[in-house]
């Protein structure tokens, strides 16, 4: 009897080896199939087998138990992986809780585990729960490596950015001073310490502190031209830095970080990329209306023709199109040689490519016209100017915009000429044909309008030009808005008509000139000359 109980023992015993083997070799399986799947990023696999694992291993291994641990942090990042941040919080958490429980509460994997748990929580807005830690983490971090250590500095870091993401500035600017010195100390000349610096120029903009600010993105460049950081990673540095230069009035400066922000975007993207054309070209517009530097944006538009070249080859219509923008600028700038090879050379190419009756070949034309017109070639203009108007008939219909446009343009012509009749029989041409085509509200037809009052105004029938111009205002509000550069050029010369108009008028005049400064601080250029030039008039109109 004792020998068969001594048996049945035994056998349970043996039994239960086996079962717990069992149970064991289980949950190695089914971890090493996750892993495999989490490798191959087959994250929905890889979920299932991990969560598997740990049903079998609470039961088997414990959850104290090293590979337990790592299956769950597995689990965490497997949900991680496929943006499930919840649960990957959730599964971080209990991560967090096993390594307490298993004498690993100071560790760098307890850091890493809490400074993950902010992080997502960061990225799902829940910023009550990413300080709690972030605090949690510098605190494992201090215990487990100490506050002078990488570790430390990168985990401080993500905790001020925490405050710079939510505006709290002031309370930023504090986080960020002693983060600086951590940095100085662990992670100079790395690509993050050169970020720590141009995130202070944020702390600092945000405080309304400019001058600073712009010091600060100066170090923060100076920082990363140090590192081997690729130049698209922090070219928008150079932007924000010639931004700063221009709000603190200083101009040659700002004009001189804008060249130098264009010439790193064409390390960064290089000169083929169309951003870096649009870049440029949006850059030669502000230089020329907002920092009143023709002579710059004439330099940008070069860099754009050099762009499109290096892009769609010499004899291309973007090409073509740049060389008119060229021959535009310099015929503003009174270089009339250059501004005729610019012409001749974009009219080549529209011809080349039988495009010279196309829209952009029509704009050709009436700009070797206003060439010829600066050259005294008064023949040759006008018969430019009238077949780029039998051009835009007969190849795009008098309902296209080249049509008025060469309308206009001859009018002009005759403006300057002091032919009134034939200038006045040309807009009313291009009225009646914009009437019916487009109707009052559109801008062609205000172009129209703006040619009439300036044919009033050179004939000293102001009245006349007043009520023009106040209709061409109107359109342009509507069709632009109100704060544009169109709108606000109106209103500026609305000003000056009135100016014109004699005494009766000079209330209005300032009225209307204070309203022109008004939208033209609205659009950023309250330090521009214009306005400068307006606030002499309205110094002439009181002194008077």
């Amino acid at each position: 009897m004792t020998k068969i109980i001594k048996y049945l023992l035994s056998s349970v015993v043996f039994f239960i080896f086996l079962s717990s083997n069992s149970f064991a070799q289980n949950f190695n399986t089914y971890f090493a199939d996750g892993k495999a799947a989490f490798d191959q990023k087959n994250y929905n696999k890889a979920i299932q087998k991990f969560q598997t694992a740990r049903s079998v291993g609470k039961e088997t291994i414990g959850e104290t138990h090293p590979d337990y641990i790592l299956n769950i942090e597995f689990l965490a990042k497997s949900y991680e992986a496929q943006k499930d941040l919840g649960n990957a919080n959730i599964y971080y958490t209990s991560l967090e809780k096993l390594l307490v429980k298993s004498g690993n509460a100071v560790s760098k994997k307890m850091g890493d585990a809490q400074e993950v748990i902010a992080d997502n929580s960061l990225i799902m807005k829940n910023f009550p729960q990413a300080d709690v830690y972030y605090q949690k983490a510098l605190t494992t971090r201090e215990k487990s490596s100490g506050k002078a250590s990488k570790d430390y500095t990168l985990t401080y870091h993500k905790y001020a950015r925490l405050y710079l993401r939510g505006r709290k500035y002031k309370e930023a600017e504090t986080m960020y001073r002693n983060l600086e010195d951590l940095a100085e100390k662990t992670i100079k000349g790395t690509d993050e310490y050169a970020q720590i610096l141009s995130e202070q120029a944020e702390v600092f903009m945000g405080l309304k502190r400019i001058d600073e600010a712009s010091m600060q993105l100066n170090m923060s460049i100076a920082a990363y031209e140090k590192t081997k950081a690729p130049k698209s990673s922090y070219v928008q540095l150079y932007l924000q830095e010639a931004s700063l230069l221009e709000k603190t009035g200083q101009k040659e400066a700002a004009i001189k970080s804008y060249y130098k922000y264009i010439d790193n975007l064409a390390k960064a993207i290089t000169v083929k990329n169309p951003k870096y054309i649009t870049e440029v070209e949006r850059l030669a517009i502000h230089l020329d209306e907002a920092l009143n530097s023709p002579k710059d944006a004439h330099n940008f538009i070069k860099k754009k023709l050099v762009a499109n070249i290096a892009t769609f080859t010499e004899n291309s219509t973007q090409v073509a199109v740049t060389y008119i923008e060229l021959a535009e600028i310099e015929l503003n700038l009174k270089n009339i040689p250059l501004a005729e090879q610019y012409s001749n050379k974009a009219i080549a190419i529209y011809q080349e490519l039988g495009k010279d009756k196309s829209p952009e070949g029509i704009v050709a034309t009436i700009t070797s016209a206003r060439v010829k017109s600066q050259q005294k070639k008064d023949d040759e203009a006008e018969k430019l100017y009238k077949k780029a108007i039998t051009d835009a008939e007969q190849h795009l219909s008098d309902k296209h915009t080249s049509y008025g446009q060469a309308l206009d343009s001859l009018a002009f012509f005759y403006i300057e000429r002091k032919r009134f009749e034939d200038a006045e029989n040309e807009i009313m041409k291009g009225l009646g044909t914009r009437e019916k085509n487009v109707g009052k509200q559109h801008i062609d037809y205000g172009n129209s309008l703006y040619s009439l009052s300036r044919l009033y105004s050179s004939q000293d029938s102001l009245v006349k030009a007043e009520k023009a111009l106040k209709s061409v205002a109107k359109v342009r509000e509507g069709y632009y808005g109100a704060l544009t550069l169109e709108h606000v050029t109106c209103i500026k010369e609305l000003g000056d008509l009135y100016a014109k108009m004699g005494e009766e008028k000079k209330v209005v005049a300032l009225k209307t000139y204070r309203r022109a400064i008004s939208l033209y601080e609205g659009i950023g250029m309250k330090d521009s000359p214009v306005v400068k030039e307006i606030y002499g008039k309205i110094d002439e109109i009181n002194a008077q």
